[in-house]
Formats: C-alpha cells, structure tokens, sequence
C-alpha cells in the first residue's frame, strides 16, 4: 500500500515537471480603437440594472430581456421605410387601427432628434412564427434618420412593461453616438 501512495505521489509531481513558467511582458501600449470596443450601431448605451443583453441580429442592433422570466424584449433597429407606416404595422400586431397621421403619436427625443412614441395593448400577434401572446403591451419610439428609421422598441406582458416603462425613457436617453473611428480633419492652417 506504502509503495502505491509513493507511486501516485511521484506521478503527480511528473505530470507538472517539463512546462516552462508562463509569463506575458508588455513591452508598448497604444490607445484604444473602435475595433477594441462593442458599440453596435455606434452607439454607448447605459441599459438599467436587471436588463440582460442578448447578441444581435441582422434585423436587432441592440437587443435586451428583462422582467419577470425575462419576458420583456428591448430591440433597436434601423430600417428603410417611414414613420407612420411603421408605426401603423406595429399598432397592427395589436389589431389596432391604422393612424392617418403623426399627429396622433407622441413626441419625444431620440439622439437629438425629434422622434415618435407609438403605444399598444392587448392581443400581441408578432409575427415571425411566435404565437399570439394575450394581454401584452408595447411602447416604441421611432424616429427619421435621413432615409432610415431607427427603432427602440418594448413588448411583453402588459404589467411588466408598465413596470419598465421609465427604465425604457431613460434608456432611450443615454444613447450616446461614437463617433471616435472617423477621421478628424487637421486643424489650422
């Protein structure tokens, strides 16, 4: 028995002999680039506590769960298309009738921009091959970027997105462009 320790003993010691000390010596530094960061959209974002980031998607810049079994979805994207038709498919995935005009939305801002609120309840049938959720709600915010739209929209279950609705403004509102990857133009002549 005394010899079996010993032999389990030496193996243990042999397995570690032979590997050099590992050790990493940084000989120069350089500032930071875009490419070290996580920006998508070019946009810094300060999510509330409790939101959870999930990877984007080719249609989801900026995509985020919260509430109650992480029920609550929080996506942003950009798109072609206009305000209002936008703002009418998404009130029609509550089976809400269509607006006929902006003047019927509220206003806010979204990246210095004036931007569109569109708020809906009940019946939600997204699309996509989900089911047809019962009882839910969405506000979203829509706003003009030369050609584009850039979307920031939340669903989910009615009392969690109530729940979340200030958290949601104050999301909206910490975007912050980055803009450190173009190129500064010299100054002076």
């Amino acid at each position: 028995m005394r010899h079996l320790v010993l032999l389990a003993t030496a193996a243990t010691f042999l397995t570690g002999c032979g590997q050099p000390e590992k050790s990493i010596h940084v000989t120069e530094t350089r500032e930071l680039t875009l490419h070290d960061r996580n920006y998508p959209g070019n946009l810094q974002d300060k999510p509330p506590q409790g939101w959870r980031r999930l990877p984007g998607t080719q249609f989801r810049l900026i995509n985020y769960v919260t509430g109650k079994d992480d029920s609550v979805e929080i996506v942003m994207g950009e798109s072609q298309g206009e305000v209002l038709g936008n703002a009418n498919r998404w009130l029609g995935q509550f089976g809400l009738t269509p607006l006929q005009s902006l003047d019927f939305l509220g206003k806010t801002t979204m990246l210095g921009k004036e931007a569109y609120i569109v708020e809906g309840s009940g019946t939600y049938t997204p699309g996509m091959g989900k089911g047809v959720q019962g009882n839910y709600a969405m506000i979203g915010v829509i706003r003009q970027s030369g050609t584009n739209i850039i979307t920031l929209k939340m669903t989910g279950p009615a009392e969690e997105v109530e729940k979340s609705r200030e958290g949601f403004f104050e999301y909206m509102r910490s975007f912050v462009p980055i803009e450190d990857h173009f190129i500064t133009p010299p100054t002076g002549s």
